[in-house]
């Protein structure tokens, strides 16, 4: 008996000891980070590159392709409307200019009024024609004369008029080729002048000028670099007052305004200075640029005026600038960081802490900054959320520390 009773006992703590595994294991807290939800001021901006420019400052571009076989001028050289600044090598637009007046006088041909020698052929064609038919028409005549007479035969009157009407036919053949031999001769005349007048004015772009009295505060190439059209050169300009120009991504620039604050970073060695400045400018239409990432883009140029002439804080016209643009800002709202919230099948969620339980609660959201989110509807200030909310552990109701 006494064997029996210890063997019952032992079953008997071996069930006790998996139950209190199960329990533990069920009621085990999981361990997470929380922070409470708080009302807070939430800022969304982009960081754009910028470029400093000052009052009538200009970018000089190639319009031409080839080797830049000699550079003028220096960065801080004084220049004068029309001086030459760079030159292009053009012998290739020479040689087509040089082909394409060759055609021109092949199809010009020489004579005494300086048409092409097919519409001369034509026209000497259709004056032997209308000779033709004169001497036709006038034995006609005399063969009716004469047929009225009786003196020739209907089978001879009919065979002066058919000659006739065959020598008509041929003015009017000789006449038709002599209009279409014009209308060629005008057409690949004026295909040949058009494209001499465009390679005339590419040669002339082959020398680079400037457009205006200034000073060159950038210059970007050197002898012997092959440039393309949209190659910038030089940076033009004079010494009024510097502003920033940046380039925002349209769909970006719903909430901006003119006026609004935005903050200017200028990467100096060893640190970087923080200005500030007011947008003084929204250009009224967007226009396509390439991103950094090499995608089109739609974007919109944005002019900025510093608030005060930095001091200490070299701006050069065409040096690059950060710029901090705010598209939307929520002052005081209750608001969470962004790791907290969640999407499922198109709804927003957060797992709220509950007496010490995870609980999911859908939200919605407004605002979204840089590091929050602002919280509209959900949630109420003072609640805790969990910030790591793609724990594997976490499920309704269980227990977290």
């Amino acid at each position: 008996m006494m064997k029996k009773w210890k063997k019952r006992g032992l079953i008997g703590i071996g069930v006790l000891v998996v139950t209190g595994v199960v329990w533990s294991a069920a009621f085990k807290a999981v361990d997470v980070d929380t922070v409470p939800v708080e009302k807070t001021n939430v800022t969304a901006t982009v960081l754009e590159k910028g470029k400093v420019v000052s009052e009538g400052t200009v970018d000089i571009f190639s319009e031409v392709q080839g080797k830049v076989t000699e550079v003028y001028v220096n960065e801080g050289d004084k220049v004068q409307e029309g001086q030459l600044l760079a030159s292009i090598d053009a012998a290739d637009i020479e040689a087509q200019i040089g082909r394409l007046e060759g055609e021109l006088r092949a199809i010009e041909g020489t004579g005494s009024q300086g048409g092409s020698n097919q519409v001369m052929q034509m026209e000497a064609a259709l004056e032997q024609a209308r000779v033709s038919y004169d001497l036709a028409k006038s034995a006609y005549d005399r063969t009716v004369q004469l047929y009225n007479e009786g003196a020739v035969t209907k089978a001879e009157l009919d065979q002066a008029k058919a000659a006739m009407e065959s020598a008509k036919e041929s003015v009017s053949q000789a006449s038709a080729a002599l209009s279409a031999a014009k209308k060629q001769y005008q057409g690949q005349k004026q295909g040949i002048t058009s494209q001499l007048n465009y390679l005339y004015k590419q040669k002339k772009k082959a020398g680079i000028t400037a457009d205006r009295d200034g000073t060159i505060f950038t210059k970007k190439v050197k002898q012997g670099d092959y440039v393309t059209p949209g190659t910038m050169l030089f940076t033009l300009g004079g010494g009024g007052p510097k502003k920033i120009e940046a380039y925002v991504n349209s769909k970006d620039m719903a909430y901006v305004r003119q006026g609004d604050e935005v903050t200017v970073s200028v990467k100096l060695p060893g640190r970087d200075a923080g200005l500030t400045g007011i947008i003084s400018g929204i250009a009224p239409a967007a226009e396509e640029r390439m991103s950094s990432l090499g995608i089109i883009e739609d974007t919109i140029k944005v002019t900025v005026k510093l608030k005060k002439e930095p001091k200490g804080i070299p701006l050069t016209p065409g040096m690059t600038v950060d710029v901090t643009v705010v598209t939307r800002q929520a002052r005081s709202v209750p608001a969470v960081p962004k790791e907290a919230v969640f999407k499922d099948r198109g709804k927003e969620y957060v797992w709220e802490v509950k007496k010490g339980s995870a609980s999911l609660v859908q939200v919605e959201t407004g605002v979204e900054g840089d590091d929050l989110v602002e919280i509209k509807k959900g949630l109420a200030v003072g609640s805790t959320v969990i910030l790591n909310p793609h724990l594997n552990e976490l499920k309704e109701g269980i227990r977290v520390k």
